[in-house]
């Protein structure tokens, strides 16, 4: 998936959720240059996506979000996960950070972070 739709998607889903940019940056820790960066395609930056996927972990599917029909309009987008199902969903990120993390160690302090605001 191209960084273009990636930020798309992004964008439909803070919409769909009512949450404008800013409040998505404070609740997030990020700056609101680095959300428009995201959303506009412009820039993927892995540990504000990880980051940004972290606080979404219990209003949607990370399936779906990747999923070829992709409708942010679907209930399908909204998920109220199980806990093994988000048990399982915390474990994908945490594989997807240590791939990152493995060649980009900055992103390490910021997937910290957001670990401990999930727990």
């Amino acid at each position: 998936m191209d960084a273009k739709i990636l930020g798309d998607r992004l964008r439909q889903i803070r919409k769909r959720l009512g949450i404008t940019q800013k409040q998505l940056a404070e609740a997030t820790n990020l700056t609101q240059s680095v959300m428009s960066r995201l959303e506009n395609g412009e820039e993927i930056y892995a540990s504000a996506l990880l980051t940004i996927l972290y606080y979404y972990q219990d209003k949607i599917s990370l399936d779906y979000l990747f999923a070829s029909d992709f409708d942010a309009d679907s209930d399908r987008l909204l998920s109220s996960y199980r806990d093994g199902e988000l048990q399982s969903f915390r474990r994908q990120l945490d594989i997807i950070a240590d791939i990152i993390t493995s060649s980009c160690e900055t992103s390490l302090s910021h997937i910290e972070n957001m670990k401990k605001k999930c727990q």
